[in-house]
């Protein structure tokens, strides 16, 4: 195992000892790993470090216990924010529904393939500060999120609003990630990093680019969220911005669809589109949603003060479903740098 991993804990449950192998070589440098080879064993690990797992493994064909039975007891046992992985030689059709009950994050296939594998639990667990930024990749980036810009800047004043809330929510989520990189295990992201995933908040909400409405009906934002229209705008948010097919610019256009996608998941499991619950949404998705929601509201105030920010802070806590407890902190422990921020725009 390499000296440095991304600090991302997995369970490994298989009961073939070959497949353990084989994942414990693909897995072990960049994850620490746990394995067991049945579901009862599964099942005491999980209970017992449940706040230690960022993800499993979990075999679907296993003697006595298998992968389903797992995770129905993990279910009636209030463990289900964990994300999980489903290993099978074959996603039936029967086994698809049912991980869909479960709201499993995906299927890894049999035999496995290296770079699949990688790629799936990197991306959804947020793993992608490995990605080493060069100069060529910085500079091509920097010009796609200006054309980006220039473009939704000209769509925004089209419908009479202005980038205002698109700007703050950028420099809210600096603070936030300066926050996230020192008290986060495993996460080390530089500077040019934190520029790019920050400016992908600016942008979640593209997608309103292309989403249809009525004629003379303006659709805005957090004004029918049940909408099924405007619902759809995550997901043609994220379409638009992988247009761009460019190597250079695949750390942003990831990062950004994501946003685009799942910032208005919630940690509870009842955002939309896609009803994702728990650590089965990105970090970064969640903190999104978090400044999104929080510059609604604090910026209206006439004054940007501790006390104010103490008043809106405490409102969105009460709402205990919307983001992990970690994410939350990051911005109670940020009312510092947010009021100074506020304060420097006046």
């Amino acid at each position: 195992m390499s000296d440095v991993t991304s600090g991302k804990k997995i369970l490994i449950v298989d009961d073939s000892e070959i497949d353990r192998e084989i994942l414990r070589e693909i897995l072990s440098d960049d994850f620490e790993l746990e394995e067991v080879d049945n579901g009862y064993l599964a099942l005491e690990f999980i209970m017992q470090n449940k706040d230690q797992l960022d993800a499993i493994l979990l075999d679907v064909s296993m003697p006595v216990m298998d992968g389903f039975s797992v995770l129905k007891l993990m279910k009636e046992n209030g463990v289900d924010t964990i994300p999980v992985f489903m290993i099978t030689a074959e996603a039936t059709k029967d086994s698809v529904e049912k991980a869909a009950v479960f709201k499993v994050s995906e299927f890894i296939r049999k035999p496995f393939d290296r770079e699949e594998v990688l790629k799936r639990l990197k991306s959804k667990l947020g793993v992608l500060t490995d990605h080493a930024l060069t100069e060529e990749d910085i500079v091509e980036t920097q010009k796609y999120i200006a054309e980006l810009e220039m473009i939704y800047d000209k769509y925004l004043k089209h419908m009479g609003e202005d980038n205002g809330h698109c700007i703050r929510m950028t420099n809210l989520m600096k603070i936030l990630l300066s926050k996230y990189t020192v008290n986060t295990r495993g996460v080390h992201l530089e500077r040019p990093q934190i520029e790019m995933i920050s400016k992908a908040a600016y942008f979640c909400d593209i997608g309103n680019m292309v989403t249809p409405t009525l004629p003379g009906f303006r659709m805005t934002k957090h004004e029918d969220e049940n909408n099924d229209a405007y619902q759809s705008h995550t997901l043609n948010g994220a379409a638009l911005i992988r247009l761009n097919f460019s190597e250079h610019c695949r750390y942003f256009v990831q990062i950004c669809a994501d946003m685009c996608s799942h910032h208005h998941e919630r940690y509870d499991g009842t955002g939309y589109p896609h009803r994702i619950m728990g650590g089965n949404n990105s970090a970064y998705a969640q903190m999104c949603g978090l400044v999104d929601k929080f510059d609604t509201l604090f910026y209206k105030y006439r004054e940007h003060n501790e006390l104010q920010f103490s008043f809106v802070y405490g409102e969105i806590a009460q709402d205990r479903g919307a983001v992990s407890r970690e994410i939350l902190s990051l911005l109670e422990e940020s009312k510092f740098n947010i009021v100074m921020y506020y304060n420097a725009r006046t």
